[in-house]
């Protein structure tokens, strides 16, 4: 399989999604202070669960699933500047269900969700797990593929700048994932992914405390939580998911560039899909079963939200330390290099199917003279 470099504009993308997040912002915002000279205690909830939403959003699940959808979509040739829009929306929409029950059956949450945290932070994160593992298996294919890309074009062999990953063994882990080819169906992996409930229930208790406090706010004062978290973790996802797609792009966008780049990053995002995959999976295993062995505590005490920094972290030394090879090694040169042979092939390839063609009329013509002559 070729990886496709089709480019999409930004601008729209980014003022369309961009819209998307500032209207969840001001809706929220605009129910908090319509209300607040009745109700103060709003104002600090709200402010609460907008910083939940921009905290959750280094999840490292959360980066590291973006990541690798975005990869997948953009060697598939797709649009995938909404990638981290539409999974953040999807995972909000479990937050902004469970307020709404939170809201509306009070007393019933208080008992009743926990036991869907117990069940959701099973199902949840054991998805999230498995959708990782098989979105690193795909991308270690596509890592393999790269490599022997770069080998080639080291030995002077163009012709194979890109990356080939047609195998049957890739063609059926590709099948798994052939459910998603466009942006908007990331949303059905946002909410299971949000299903282990850990962001609903912060929500849902701030909601509770709303409603158990003073019995006379009205429901859609309360409501202003979840929006305000859809806005947060909304915001920072889709800043996330349009600087991968923008950054990879750019890299797909010339053959020598998109081998060196990946070969670099790949192996950044496969490692960290792995890590976060298999650990997703003993901490939801571990929890069902109640393990206590070192390997589970290990996986149970990691903290998402410091991880993801550091992966965010480990992106940028890792994307600055291509950009500085690339000009300290002079490969810009290299790259000049592979793309005037590719335009040199396919000049050859148009020279001979030209030269095909007039073979084609010259034939016909002296077929039809032939025929003429005959009459």
């Amino acid at each position: 399989m070729e990886a496709q470099t089709n480019h999409y504009p930004l601008k729209p993308d980014l003022i369309k999604f961009g819209g998307y997040v500032l209207f969840l912002f001001v809706v929220g915002w605009g129910l908090v202070f319509t209300y607040l000279d009745r109700y103060p205690s709003l104002l600090a909830m709200a402010f609460l669960s907008f910083t939940f939403g921009l905290q959750h959003a280094f999840d490292v699940d959360h980066i590291t699933a973006i990541d690798n959808m975005t990869r997948k979509l953009v060697n598939d040739g797709k649009n995938t500047h909404g990638v981290g829009f539409f999974f953040s929306f999807g995972h909000s929409l479990v937050v902004v269900i469970m307020a709404l029950i939170t809201i509306f059956f009070v007393e019933w949450s208080k008992n009743q969700l926990p036991k869907f945290q117990d069940v959701g932070g099973v199902f949840g994160t054991l998805f999230a797990g498995f959708m990782l593992l098989l979105l690193g298996t795909i991308n270690l294919f596509i890592l393999v593929g790269i490599w022997r890309s770069f080998k080639a074009i080291s030995k002077g062999d163009f012709s194979t700048a890109q990356a080939s990953t047609d195998t049957r063994i890739f063609r059926t882990f590709k099948k798994a994932l052939n459910i998603i080819n466009h942006n908007w169906q990331v949303v059905c992996v946002g909410f299971l992914f949000g299903l282990g409930f850990d962001t609903a229930t912060q929500i849902a208790v701030l909601a509770t405390s709303a409603v158990a406090t003073s019995k006379g706010i009205p429901w859609f004062a309360v409501f202003s939580f979840p929006i305000l978290f859809t806005a947060g973790m909304c915001f920072m996802d889709s800043c996330d998911g349009l600087f991968m797609s923008t950054a990879y792009s750019w890299v797909f966008s010339s053959p020598f560039r998109k081998v060196y780049y990946n070969l670099a990053l790949t192996g950044l995002s496969v490692t960290a899909a792995f890590f976060v995959g298999i650990v997703d999976v003993l901490q939801a295993i571990g929890g069902y079963l109640k393990w206590q062995n070192p390997v589970i505590k290990f996986a149970q005490a990691l903290n998402f939200n410091i991880l993801g920094i550091c992966l965010v972290v480990l992106f940028i030394i890792t994307w600055s330390a291509a950009l500085i090879f690339w000009r300290v090694f002079n490969l810009k040169a290299k790259d000049d290099e592979v793309v005037a042979a590719e335009e040199k092939q396919e000049a050859a390839f148009e020279k001979l199917n030209v030269t095909e063609s007039t073979v084609r009329v010259n034939s016909a013509v002296k077929q039809t003279g032939h025929e003429h002559s005959l009459r």
